[in-house]
């Protein structure tokens, strides 16, 4: 499980933008699968917050462009404030393997 990923990129910045945000935030996903070892094509469920008005057309783009033909079961929330009023956007998602079967087998 992968909760509270933001649009913060490592040097702590956050863009204005909700969309800039989104992006960022997947990429703050896809870093953490691959620590893990995984990539996103391991992704069976993803759970996004947003707060305020999103360009729909550059959400679905940025979508789209991570997660290419994989379709994770997803819920999209608009709620009414995150952490921190800079943040804009916030992804929770849960990966699978399969590789824990193996040991408990």
């Amino acid at each position: 499980m992968l909760s509270g990923q933001i649009g913060m990129r490592v040097d702590g910045s956050v863009p204005d933008s909700a969309v800039e945000q989104i992006a960022v935030a997947l990429e703050n996903v896809r870093h953490n699968l691959s620590a893990a070892g995984m990539s996103v094509a391991d992704l069976v469920k993803v759970t996004v917050y947003l707060v305020g008005e999103v360009d729909n057309e550059g959400r679905r783009a940025a979508f789209a462009e991570f997660f290419g033909s994989h379709s994770p079961c997803m819920t999209l929330m608009y709620v009414s404030g995150l952490a921190s009023p800079a943040f804009r956007v916030e992804i929770d998602a849960m990966a699978w393997s399969g590789d824990g079967d193996k040991e408990r087998r």
